[in-house]
């Protein structure tokens, strides 16, 4: 597969019918009972998270530690958004379905660097374009 059928391909995370267009986390994102296996994953894995329940409170720090392997990322990635969960459980933002909530919206607020990022051809101004084709200088 190449890098630009990864970059055209149609995305299974789509908005809403009618998404808020806005929000502003004021309370907490609450992970209740997520259970989540990667698309990829072969049906003998077991699920990445099973039955997390958490909260994450606005205007604290966290942090979330463990073992490789043990779901951080994948926390980040519920939260960004980048997958829904699929096995059981939602992810809210002060009790909002993340689902009812802007995709536009949710990314331009929260930022994230994956451990592993991944370049593609070209400089580094050619890759960050790729994230907003609208950045200026």
């Amino acid at each position: 597969m190449l890098i630009f059928d990864v970059i055209e391909r149609v995305p299974e995370i789509k908005n809403d019918v009618s998404p808020k267009d806005s929000f502003t986390l004021t309370q907490s994102i609450n992970f209740k009972n997520v259970t989540f296996k990667y698309p990829t994953s072969l049906p003998e894995h077991k699920p990445v998270l099973i039955d997390a329940s958490f909260s994450i409170k606005a205007g604290q720090a966290t942090a979330i530690v463990g073992p490789s392997g043990s779901g951080k990322s994948t926390i980040v990635q519920l939260i960004e958004r980048f997958y829904d969960p699929r096995e059981g459980g939602s992810v809210d933002f002060d009790g909002t379905n993340i689902k009812k909530i802007a995709l536009k919206s949710l990314r331009e607020s929260i930022g994230y660097v994956s451990q592993e990022p991944v370049m593609i051809m070209g400089t580094i101004r050619d890759n960050l374009l790729y994230g907003n084709k609208d950045a200026t200088e």
